[in-house]
């Protein structure tokens, strides 16, 4: 559940806007459009302010558990949910180190290696987020050019969707997490 905001402000609105935020955190519910959150006492906060080439970029990245606020049986779904998906991420990663072993000793990876990551990586990408389908497509697009540099024993593509591939899990992990 997301919500975006990208626009131009005034400088008076904007300010508005952060003191409306700041009350609603001070009373502890945040409301939506979409839905009403309590605000814990404390979590974690991370505030970046720098000015760099004539040009300041402010980043605030708040982050609590919204857990208290579903239904016990939602509660338990997302929970089950979180453990599938580590269950996945782990095989996939296990199954990964596994074709990055093999391609360090100069070799293909093994066949069953290779299905392993491939089906965990289609599962993963089955029950992402809606709103990780940007990324995840583009995750899809290496993988699928991985499995045919594998089939057509193209090792130098195959090396290079491997380091893809490698480089979309740390982006989607940094900007996901």
């Amino acid at each position: 559940m997301a919500d975006k905001i990208e626009k131009e402000f005034s400088r008076k609105d904007f300010a508005d806007y952060l003191t409306n935020l700041a009350a609603q955190i001070r009373s502890g519910k945040l409301s939506s459009e979409k839905a009403l959150w309590t605000v814990p006492d404390e979590f974690a906060v991370k505030i970046q302010l720098k000015e760099k080439k004539g040009r300041i970029e402010l980043k605030m990245n708040c982050r609590w558990s919204t857990l208290g606020d579903y239904t016990q049986q939602d509660r338990e779904q997302i929970n089950d949910w979180r453990k599938s998906m580590k269950t996945v991420k782990k095989r996939m990663g296990t199954s990964f180190k596994e074709v990055t072993k093999a391609t360090g000793k100069g070799t293909f990876p093994a066949k069953k290696a290779v299905e392993d990551f491939v089906a965990t990586s289609r599962i993963f990408a089955e029950s992402a987020e809606p709103e990780w389908s940007d990324a995840m497509a583009e995750y899809m697009d290496h993988l699928e050019n991985f499995i045919r540099a594998v089939e057509e024993q193209q090792f130098e593509v195959m090396l290079h969707e491997i380091r893809d591939l490698q480089y979309r899990m740390k982006a989607c992990h940094k900007e996901f997490k």
